[in-house]
Formats: structure tokens, C-alpha cells, sequence
């Protein structure tokens, strides 16, 4: 028994032995080592497969972004001295492309341009490796180059006068593509660099550029989105849809709505030609055919404020302007900070007679901007057919203060001002809008008037003389002109300026017997 129980306590302790010799040879150094560099080769692998997981999609999209480049654009050194330094260019450039995006007026995403100075590069620590450059390395691998626009400012005289001075660009793709500016002449620093930049985006987006230009020039976009729509450019909708534009805004019903059909269909789900053709639909009296494209719309997109805004127009026609306006509220409701909404449903109710509840909309619009036209207009004609003047001067006063780079909206307060005699108030709005906008002929008279008023007739014939060259068939310059040489003593050039107001005047103009009469004494 006592051998059986021996074997027993020696059977039970060989594991608890085995167990013990395991443990120690891994708190041993050389277990230890061991363990440590599965460990290290774990977290490793696991440290990799979290970079190719997030470095491998952030690659491919930077490597799909089509993403325009403006590197530095060379400068002579005399256009340099003067601050026009090769990133500044580079950024006017810039600027320009956004103003010809702005005035494009189109929801069509364009090209993203940023100048390689305000490029943000991101890079591993210690390494020398940056995104950039794998995805630079691996553009050329597959020969798909960056888009980078580069070039020079050309100088043909030592001083780099601007009648010489004249820039040269290059749409840097597989390809390189020209852009040969005339000098810069007389044109602001602004215009040219926007012209430039038309330019670039006739390369690169021409359904933009040829959008920017038709307001202007309207043939010749409309000749131009011909040509897109011949060749079957991936933006041919976007063409026709600009033609049936033009077409609507001349007037021709029939052949808008025709553009208009032709853009949907080679997209059917093309909201803005959609919702154009509901406009033209509606504009031609055919409401329930409008009323079909409002309801496509607003099933392709049911937070649609456009098709909104069609619909109240259906109901205002049918002489629902309750609905109407409720619709136009629920427009507001989807776009909290478009003023065009409580506008139009504040004007319906002031038409109707509500004018308490007309009048909250309107001042609801103008908290969200106190800029905008309809609204304050509205609300300040009513104010002055009530002659309170006040009123209606301090609704022009926010959308000056709002706007202070917007010369109609300083000048609109200057006039609002003179009719409340605040003269010295008016000057100073009139000569900011002067500054904003110097080739305008009426602000140059509208200011030379307010200064009369002052009795600051030296200035005021500056400003007058001004509009003169600027709009020399302008008859009642020469009316004001008249008026200063008259109480400055100088009657034989009073004289001289009524007759050229006589000769330029309409016949049934009613200032004539004015004139008349100013000469008649003057003479004698």
C-alpha cells in the first residue's frame, strides 16, 4: 500500500513540475526575447494592415481627383518690385476662376484649382514620404499627369507699363494648351485675370466659360454649345439646357421648351432642364403640363424648392393665394436662408391686402439679408407712398451697411438720402459708390448733384465732366453742368450747356421749359 501511495504523490506532482520547468524557461531571457518579438511582429503586422487599409483608398482618391494645380506664374522683376509676385498671380488667377464660376450662374460642379502655394502636403515623420509624392509616383506610373497651369508675364518695356505688359499661359495636361492674353491696357487687374481665367476653363470646362459669356453674348454661346452638342461633350445636357436659357429669355417659348426636351432626353433625370421646362411650360399657359414636370421633379428630389416654387405659381395663376403662399412658406421652411421665399409670399399678401402679415415676411426676408433687392424695395415704396421717409431710409441704410462693396446698394442710400436732405449723408455714399464703380456715368451725376446741393460746385463739375465723357448724349448732365456754371456767375457757359441739353432732350422732356426759360434770362 505504502508503494501504491508513493507512486500515487510522485504521478501527481510530474505535472505541477512540467508546468513550473515551462514557466521558467519563459521568464528566462531567452523566453522572454522569444515572447517580445512575437509580439513586435504582431503589432507590426497589424500596424501595416492599418496603413494599407486607410492609405491604399486615400490614394486611389487622390489618384481619381482631377484636381488643377496653379504653380507660381513667372513675373519680370520690375512687376515684382510692385508686389505682383509670382504667388500673387498665382492666387489672382485663382480669384479669377471663381469670379467666371460666379457668373457662370450654373449648379454644374466645375474644376477644383487651388495654387500650389496653399497646397497642404502631408507627410510621415522622419521618413521623407509624403502622400503627394506616392501619388505623384503613382500618376506617372500609369502616365495620368496632374492638370497644372503655368506661365509668364511678358514685359516689352523696361518699366512694365501695361499697355506692354501682357500674359501667356499654359494648361499643362498629357498636352499642353495655350492661353495668349492681349496686353493689359486699360482693363482692371480683376477683369484681366478673369479673362484669363475663361480662358484656362474653355480647356478644361468650356460648358462654364461659354455660361459665363452669355449673358453678354449670347450668340456666341449659343453658337458655341452648338458645337459642344455636335460633338457629343459629356456636358451636351448642360449645352441645351443653356440654349433653351437664351432662347426663353428672348422670348421664344417654343424653341426653349424644345432645348429644354433635348437635354432630358439624354439625361431623363436632369432636374435643372426639368424644372426649366416647367417654367417655359408654365410661362406659355399650359399649367397642367407644368404642373406633370413640377411632379417629376419633385419625385426625383422631394425637398425640390424649385418645383416648390413652380407649384405656388400654378396656385397663384388659379387664383389660390392662400396655397400659394403656404407653398412658398414651406419653400422658405427647405431653404432657411434664401430670402426669395417669404418675399414673393409677402408680396402675395400685400397684394391682397394683409399687409401686417405682408410686411413680417418682407422684414423676415431682409433679416436673413438685408441686401436684397425685392424685399427692401417693397418695403421701402410703401414706406414712401406713406411719406415716412425714415422708414424707408433705414431700410436702405442696413443694405448699404450690409453691402459695402456694392455700388448700387450705396448709391440707392445716397438717393434716399437726398430726399430727406440728409446731403452730407449722400456725398459719403455717393463717392463710395463712385470708388466701387468709376466707369458708372449716373453715379458721377447723381454725386455732381448732391455736391451742387452743398455748394461745392468745383467738385461737382469734376464729377459732371466726368459723366460727360463717360455718356456724352446724356442731355441732363448738360443740364446739371448748366445749373453750376449759373451759380458760379460763369452765365455764357450756363448758356452754352442749356442749348446742348435743349439739342440732346427729348421733346416732351419736362426739364425743356426750364432750360428755356434760364436761357432767356441769362442772355439778357
Amino acid at each position: 500500500m505504502a508503494r501504491v501511495r508513493q507512486r500515487a504523490e510522485e504521478t501527481a506532482s510530474t505535472p505541477i513540475q512540467s508546468r513550473w520547468a515551462r514557466l521558467r524557461e519563459r521568464l528566462s531571457l531567452p523566453g522572454l526575447e522569444s515572447w517580445s518579438t512575437n509580439v513586435r511582429t504582431v503589432l507590426l503586422n497589424v500596424f501595416f494592415l492599418v496603413i494599407v487599409v486607410v492609405l491604399v483608398p486615400l490614394l486611389i482618391g487622390q489618384f481619381r481627383r482631377d484636381q488643377v494645380i496653379i504653380e507660381p506664374i513667372a513675373v519680370p522683376e520690375a512687376l515684382a518690385a510692385r508686389g505682383m509676385t509670382a504667388e500673387v498671380v498665382a492666387s489672382r488667377i485663382w480669384d479669377g476662376l471663381s469670379d467666371v464660376r460666379r457668373a457662370a450662374k450654373t449648379s454644374k460642379e466645375s474644376i477644383s484649382a487651388l495654387p500650389d502655394s496653399r497646397r497642404v502636403e502631408f507627410s510621415f515623420p522622419d521618413s521623407g514620404l509624403s502622400i503627394e509624392s506616392l501619388v505623384f509616383h503613382v500618376r506617372r506610373l500609369f502616365n495620368a499627369y496632374e492638370t497644372r497651369i503655368a506661365g509668364e508675364f511678358i514685359c516689352e518695356t523696361a518699366d512694365c507699363a501695361p499697355e506692354g505688359l501682357r500674359l501667356r499661359l499654359r494648361v499643362v495636361r498629357d498636352a499642353v494648351d495655350l492661353v495668349d492674353l492681349p496686353p493689359i491696357g486699360a482693363s482692371s487687374d480683376r477683369d484681366y485675370f478673369a479673362e484669363g481665367a475663361s480662358g484656362i476653363l474653355a480647356i478644361l470646362d468650356p460648358f462654364v466659360a461659354i455660361s459665363a459669356a452669355s449673358e453678354e453674348q449670347p450668340l456666341s454661346a449659343t453658337i458655341l454649345a452648338r458645337r459642344m452638342i455636335r460633338s457629343h461633350h459629356k456636358d451636351a445636357k448642360w449645352a441645351h439646357n443653356l440654349i433653351g436659357l437664351i432662347r426663353a429669355d428672348e422670348g421664344d417659348a417654343k424653341a426653349a421648351t424644345e432645348e429644354f426636351r433635348a437635354a432630358l432626353g439624354l439625361d431623363p433625370a436632369f432636374i435643372p432642364a426639368r424644372v426649366n421646362l416647367g417654367n417655359a411650360l408654365l410661362k406659355a399657359g399650359d399649367l397642367t403640363a407644368a404642373r406633370t414636370e413640377y411632379s417629376e421633379v419633385r419625385r426625383l428630389d422631394p425637398k425640390n424648392v424649385f418645383a416648390s416654387e413652380g407649384f405656388a405659381e400654378i396656385a397663384l395663376a388659379e387664383g389660390k393665394t392662400d396655397e400659394a403662399v403656404a407653398i412658398y412658406l414651406q419653400a422658405a421652411d427647405d431653404s432657411p436662408v434664401d430670402p426669395r421665399y417669404p418675399t414673393k409670399a409677402g408680396r402675395i399678401l400685400l397684394n391682397v391686402g394683409k399687409t401686417d402679415e405682408g410686411v413680417a415676411l418682407l422684414t423676415r426676408a431682409l433679416e436673413l439679408d438685408p441686401g436684397y433687392l425685392p424685399a427692401f424695395a417693397e418695403l421701402a415704396a410703401m414706406h414712401l407712398a406713406k411719406g415716412d421717409n425714415a422708414a424707408a431710409e433705414r431700410i436702405y441704410r442696413n443694405a448699404a451697411d450690409y453691402a459695402p462693396e456694392d455700388a448700387d446698394a450705396q448709391a440707392s442710400h445716397g438717393r434716399i438720402l437726398a430726399v430727406v436732405d440728409d446731403f452730407t449723408g449722400a456725398e459719403q455714399r455717393y463717392a463710395r459708390a463712385v470708388r466701387l464703380a468709376p466707369e458708372d456715368a449716373a453715379y458721377r451725376l447723381e454725386y455732381g448733384r448732391v455736391l451742387q446741393r452743398l455748394s461745392r460746385h468745383d467738385e461737382a463739375m469734376t464729377q459732371l465732366r466726368e459723366a460727360q465723357r463717360l455718356a456724352p448724349e446724356n442731355a441732363d448732365v448738360w443740364m446739371s453742368m448748366g445749373d453750376s456754371y449759373r451759380d458760379t456767375g460763369r452765365n455764357a457757359d450756363a448758356v452754352a450747356a442749356y442749348r446742348k441739353y435743349l439739342e440732346l432732350a427729348k421733346p416732351d422732356d419736362f426739364m425743356r421749359p426750364v432750360a428755356e426759360r434760364f436761357i432767356e434770362l441769362l442772355s439778357g
